[in-house]
């Protein structure tokens, strides 16, 4: 009995190497396997390194161009708020100039015209009632617009009695 049982420990202890030697088998073609994807893993790193090295040089050149596009729409934003001051107050000059062209033409408009009258407000004033009749029924700015025509058309014809003389 102590020969099979000799026999059979030898026999496990045969078995349990050759499963070793097998494991040690496909141990050694993981580890090779590994090895060859080392390489390609190490290259992946390296390609990963220089894409991230070149992001970040691209982020650096985006934020020196967003710095720039900043400083010039800054610059543009103030000749254009300059420019919206600006055409603000001409707008308002034109209001007051056509406020006070409206305020003249209704008052000339309204008020009895003397015959002979050495003000030069009334003698325009009568000029506009005997050339233009219908501007009493018309707007407040077709009156402004008739008047100036008017006095358009008043200077245009002393002119050329000035360059006859």
């Amino acid at each position: 009995m102590s020969g099979q049982l000799g026999l059979m420990i030898e026999l496990i202890v045969g078995g349990l190497l050759v499963v070793t030697i097998g494991y040690c088998v496909l141990l050694d073609r993981r580890l090779r396997a590994m090895r060859a994807d080392e390489t390609v893993i190490r290259k992946t790193i390296n390609d990963l390194s220089m894409a991230t090295d070149r992001a970040e040089r691209a982020i650096d050149a985006l934020k020196h161009t967003l710095g720039d596009c900043d400083r010039t729409l800054g610059e543009r934003l103030r000749v254009a708020e300059r420019y919206a001051s600006d055409l603000e107050d001409q707008i308002r000059s034109g209001d007051d100039v056509l406020n006070r062209i409206s305020r003249i033409v209704s008052t000339a408009l309204d008020s009895p015209v003397v015959e002979g009258a050495r003000d030069p407000a009334a003698a325009f004033s009568q000029h506009v009632m005997d050339t233009q009749p219908a501007i009493r029924s018309a707007s407040r700015i077709a009156q402004t617009l008739a008047a100036a025509q008017a006095l358009a058309n008043r200077n245009a014809e002393k002119a050329k009695q000035e360059n006859v003389a």
